[in-house]
Order: structure tokens, then C-alpha cells, then sequence
């Protein structure tokens, strides 16, 4: 009785399972087969631009394709809560039909006067009849650091002063009386020493 049940809840399970299966097969079945391009634009901001995110009215959406041809363009408005919060989902569905290869995806976010608060871009390669993601995020350039210039040169070495002469030679050794011995001087810039007499 107890394996008899658990076969049910088996077979339940796995009927459960494929009917899932079944809606999600034909639910991308039928977004892939409409025949459309569509690039998949999804919009984010940085903390650098929390001032465009609080003041933009309108997103304009600009797909141009690098090999030439008519850009598509589109624009999103931007919803809002009581509070202010932006309430329009993160991505927008932009149908390229007719167009291919390599493209810019180009985003101004527009206040409520029509005037660009700021741009941001990025590229795809667009797939005929197929969808691809765009990933735009508003971000404020950090100002460059500025040019610390160029190194100085030291200053020229200077030159040591003259090398100063030594002191003249000292004289030989005075000569001794007869039949002394006499001492050579030896040392360097003193006088000699005088030779001894003879004994």
C-alpha cells in the first residue's frame, strides 16, 4: 500500500514536471520564432550618478549599427513611486529588425525639460532574428589628476677645488766627518737628518 502510494506521488511529480516543461518550451518557442531582432536594453546607474537617476524624465535609445544603415531609436519614460523611486522595469525590449553585426547601443537620460543630464553607451553584435543584452550604466568620468609636470634638472656638479702640492722633497743627509757612517734621509717632505760624525 505504501509503495503503491509513493508510485502515484512519483508519477504526479513527474507529470507536474513535464507540463512545466512543456509551457516554458513553448513560451521561448514563441519569442524566438516571432522573427524579431531585439536587443535587450538594461539600464543601471552608478553611485556617481545618483543626481541623474533622481532628476531623468525620460530615456532616449539610440541602436546604430557600425556597418552603416538607419539607427533605431526609442524612448522610455520613466515612471515613478510616491516616493520618488523609479518603478519601470530594469530592461526594455527594442525590436532591430533588419539589422546585424557589430552596433552601438547609445542611452541619454533626459529631464523633464528634454536637456541631457548625461549619456552612456556600450556595444553589441546584433543576431538576425535573435536577442541579445545591452548593458548601459550612467557613470560620471573621475576628473583626470592633475599633471604634476615635468622633473627638474639638478644642478651641474660642481668641481672640487685644486689639488694642493705637497711640500718640497726634504734634503739629503748632511755628510759625516771622515770615516763616519753616514744615514740617508727617508722621509718624505721633512728635512734630512743630519749624518753623524765619524767615531
Amino acid at each position: 500500500m505504501v509503495i503503491a502510494t509513493m508510485r502515484a506521488m512519483v508519477k504526479q511529480r513527474i507529470s507536474l514536471g513535464l507540463v512545466l516543461l512543456t509551457a516554458t518550451s513553448m513560451f521561448a518557442a514563441a519569442n524566438c520564432d516571432n522573427g524579431d531582432s531585439v536587443v535587450s536594453v538594461n539600464v543601471s546607474y552608478d553611485m556617481t550618478a545618483m543626481d541623474v537617476q533622481t532628476a531623468v524624465s525620460k530615456l532616449h535609445v539610440t541602436i546604430s549599427p557600425k556597418s552603416g544603415g538607419t539607427p533605431v531609436t526609442t524612448d522610455i519614460d520613466i515612471t515613478r513611486d510616491t516616493d520618488g523611486g523609479i518603478t519601470n522595469t530594469a530592461y526594455k525590449r527594442v525590436t532591430v529588425n533588419g539589422l546585424s553585426g557589430m552596433a552601438d547601443v547609445t542611452v541619454d537620460a533626459l529631464d523633464g525639460s528634454g536637456a541631457n543630464l548625461l549619456s552612456a553607451s556600450t556595444t553589441v553584435d546584433l543576431r538576425e532574428h535573435g536577442a541579445v543584452a545591452a548593458f548601459v550604466k550612467f557613470a560620471r568620468t573621475p576628473p583626470a589628476m592633475p599633471d604634476a609636470g615635468t622633473t627638474g634638472s639638478g644642478g651641474s656638479e660642481g668641481s672640487g677645488g685644486t689639488t694642493g702640492s705637497g711640500g718640497t722633497t726634504g734634503g739629503g743627509g748632511g755628510a759625516g766627518g771622515e770615516g763616519g757612517n753616514t744615514m740617508a734621509a727617508t722621509q718624505n717632505g721633512s728635512g734630512g737628518n743630519r749624518g753623524t760624525g765619524g767615531a
